[in-house]
């Protein structure tokens, strides 16, 4: 899709900071997260709608490559334990968000609009236990 952000990460023509990658999924920092740690799961392929519209295997590989994410943030942060959101309302392309939730049912609410130095230091934070 010519006009999807993510579909345009995906490519490399909009920058990224990847966390993980395989032949279909790829990871990277939510560039406006709520926590630190706040990472995006995409397909490399583009699937609009709701994930639960997926084709069961896509579904459960997505599910198997949200699971490996979540043992790296787990490794990373030392989370209560990450939280999953596959709300896809911002754009139509399917995506899971994960959590490394530091409160038990609470947020570790981070600074808005974080720059890219504290980006690419929780970048290579999370690299270090991929």
């Amino acid at each position: 899709m010519e006009e999807c952000i993510f579909c345009k990460i995906v490519l490399g023509e909009i920058p990224s900071y990847k966390i993980y990658e395989d032949e279909n999924f790829i990871s990277f920092l939510d560039i406006n997260p709520i926590m630190e740690g706040q990472v995006l799961l995409i397909p490399k392929e583009h699937f609009k709608g709701s994930i639960f519209d997926l084709d069961e295997k896509i579904y459960l590989e997505l599910m198997k490559a949200t699971k490996k994410i979540s043992n790296i943030l787990d490794k990373t942060f030392n989370p209560i334990k990450v939280g999953m959101i596959a709300e896809g309302l911002e754009l139509d392309h399917v995506h899971v968000k994960l959590y490394p939730l530091k409160k038990e049912f609470g947020l570790k609410i981070m600074e808005p609009n974080p720059t890219n130095d504290e980006l690419k230091q929780i970048q290579n934070k999370i690299l270090e236990n991929n």
